[in-house]
């Protein structure tokens, strides 16, 4: 594992130089007849024109039990007319359970919400399945968030999902962008 963790870090060390931004987000998981959980986010991302490329590690942590959950996720997103977008990922989960690969599909739309320079709405619904459907990591998750621009390279947002299926959970986070 912790060789796992060492090639994470160089990957995502070298990946951050030829990035377009860098991405740390923070969320609390309120788990349906669960104990909540604590996940960070370091998610870094490159733009081709109207294609992106982007790389995230997640760490979630139980509260009570403090039994760790981690994924890491390679994306991309094709970004079409109006704001309309389609993200397709395919990732691992690691715990102290379980270690398996999934796959998901996120369409939505994101635009500017008009009157209020630099602010963003999105909207987007996410599939994710387990490629294994033993591995209980099937969800439907409806997506919302705000982001401001601060600056030119400074983005801050509140994001909401409510996620069903294997899992059933309300996720409040909110992210900081850094541009480049």
């Amino acid at each position: 594992m912790k060789k796992i963790f060492a090639i994470l870090a160089l990957a995502i060390t070298g990946t951050v130089f030829a990035a377009d931004s860098v991405t740390v987000e923070g969320q609390r998981i309120n788990n349906a007849g669960a104990a909540a959980q604590q996940q960070y986010v370091l998610g870094v991302k490159k733009e081709f024109g109207s294609f992106a490329g982007d790389l995230a590690f997640s760490n979630a942590q139980t509260e009570g039990t403090n039994s760790l959950s981690t994924r890491l996720e390679a994306g991309a997103t094709v970004n079409g007319p109006v704001g309309l977008y389609t993200r397709a990922a395919y990732g691992q989960k690691y715990s102290n359970t379980a270690d398996f690969a999934y796959y998901s599909i996120e369409p939505g739309v994101a635009v500017a919400v008009p009157g209020v320079a630099g602010l963003t709405a999105k909207v987007g619904y996410r599939w994710r399945s387990a490629f294994d459907s033993a591995n209980n990591d099937q969800t439907h998750t409806a997506r919302y968030s705000l982001a401001y621009a601060l600056s030119k390279n400074d983005t801050v947002a509140v994001k909401y999902d409510r996620v069903q299926g294997d899992s059933n959970q309300k996720v409040v986070a909110v992210a900081y962008t850094r541009g480049f």
